[in-house]
């Protein structure tokens, strides 16, 4: 499995060799709560279990696996990366993973939370990167998530103006991906719906599910919200910051 941090262009159709990607250029956008509030239910079970108080607990695991995310993006191509959190460390850990780490700030119409800051980011990607086509929203939990797996979903995902691609479950949303047209000012902004029941929510608004039959890319599927899933996540194969993590734990 590929989890190794690779500098590649941005340019999809070089990084796959696939024209679907039409040489598209894709800007990425995560999220990540404070380290200290992050992952409550993964946190409660391992404290339980290992013994190392929560902060601890918390704050390694969730940074670790945003990094494993990181670097699964940047080595399928996606070297446009914005990480968007209110946490000083996670937007210090971003920028020396060679991402832009941009502050959350609550929005006057959607207020605070994982979709403000994933529309914050977008809206600054846009700005900074105004000759993207693509964004891609992602969760930042994936530690078992492979570059040949967000590369194959890539490479499907243009076909549909939005796109999405569920968890494990098939009730959450791991990826939201959009295709933006030239003339379109603040589109995909409010796109994002993530949260509970967010598959539904993605679809109810229009956007089409890749792979429905979630035969394929369970890598990428496996968010990491319990013990089960961390479970789950290292019976595939973790990213070695997720996996150095688990050691000192």
């Amino acid at each position: 499995m590929d989890h190794s941090a690779v500098d590649m262009s941005v340019d999809l159709s070089a990084a796959t060799g696939s024209p679907a990607a039409g040489g598209a250029t894709v800007a990425a956008v995560l999220a990540v709560k404070s380290l200290q509030r992050a992952k409550s239910r993964l946190v409660a079970t391992l404290s339980a279990a290992t013994g190392h108080d929560e902060p601890t607990t918390r704050g390694s695991l969730v940074l670790a696996m945003f990094l494993d995310t990181v670097e699964a993006l940047r080595g399928a191509g996606v070297s446009r990366v914005v990480v968007v959190s209110p946490d000083d460390e996670v937007l210090d850990a971003a920028r020396r993973a060679g991402t832009h780490g941009l502050p959350e700030v609550d929005s006057p119409t959607t207020g605070s939370g994982l979709n403000s800051a994933f529309g914050h980011g977008a809206r600054w990607a846009r700005e900074t990167w105004p000759d993207s086509t693509r964004l891609v929203f992602v969760q930042a939990d994936l530690p078992a998530a492979t570059s040949d797996s967000l590369r194959a979903v890539l490479r499907e995902a243009p076909a549909h103006r939005l796109s999405f691609l569920t968890d494990r479950d098939g009730t959450g949303t791991v990826l939201l991906h959009g295709n933006l047209l030239p003339d379109e000012t603040g589109a995909l902004d409010d796109a994002p719906r993530f949260g509970p029941g967010s598959a539904a929510a993605h679809r109810a608004a229009g956007a089409v599910e890749l792979d429905p039959a979630h035969t394929r890319w369970i890598d990428l599927r496996t968010d990491v919200d319990t013990a089960t899933d961390l479970v789950a996540a290292r019976a595939l194969g973790i990213g070695p910051h997720t996996a150095e993590a688990l050691r000192r734990l």
